[in-house]
């Protein structure tokens, strides 16, 4: 690894060493998610060579997307992020400072499946919510719709049925027959016919 890092970026390499290169630093990268080996590297003046703090420079193409998907111990990006700094190199050399982060990473997998679990189910409960709500207010159009239907339709019922009681309670008008002759039958006839009728509206 001393030797990988200190080669020029200008040199040819065939397809196998660009093969035995990426392998060995997607090793090298991965090491770097433990504290210990950081410590081991500080105490050893790895982090004082320039030639090495550029190589870790060059190492973060590793973050992309398409190289960090090989990647099993993915805390290691984030390490070398910190290797980015002057005052985390220098204070990693401690070892008493390497043993919290240690302490700390191993609590962070210790629960890391718990604090997974509990995420997912929160996502998945929001969800649900969420459709649950969506679907109420499709309930809620869907009446209110059905609801203006049926107030548009109840004036037709209640007209219709108004119109049939007044047919029922209007009798309906005969023609007046009067027969011709005597001038003074024809008015006796109209007298007694605005009679009749008067006695009719009077009783109804």
């Amino acid at each position: 690894m001393a030797k990988m890092y200190g080669k020029g970026k200008t040199a040819i390499e065939s397809e196998e060493q660009q093969k035995r290169r990426w392998q060995i630093e997607l090793e090298f990268v991965q090491c770097l998610s433990n504290p210990n080996y950081l410590n081991f590297l500080a105490q050893r003046g790895f982090f004082k060579d320039q030639s090495f703090i550029n190589y870790l420079k060059y190492l973060q193409y590793w973050k992309e997307p398409d190289y960090a998907k090989y990647l099993m111990y993915p805390m290691c990006l984030y390490f070398l992020d910190l290797l980015q700094y002057e005052h985390f190199r220098r204070e990693i050399v401690n070892s008493q400072c390497c043993k919290f982060i240690d302490d700390q990473a191993i609590l962070q997998w210790q629960h890391y499946t718990r604090k997974r679990i509990k995420l997912i189910e929160n996502v998945t409960a929001a969800q649900q919510q969420q459709q649950l709500q969506q679907q109420q207010q499709q309930a809620n159009g869907v009446e209110a719709a059905t609801g203006g239907e049926a107030a548009a339709a109840t004036p037709n019922v209640n007209g219709a049925a108004a119109t049939a009681d007044c047919q029922q309670t209007v009798p309906a008008l005969q023609p007046v027959q009067v027969q011709t002759g005597n001038p003074q039958q024809q008015q006796q006839q109209i007298n007694g016919l605005a009679t009749g009728a008067n006695i009719k509206l009077e009783l109804n």
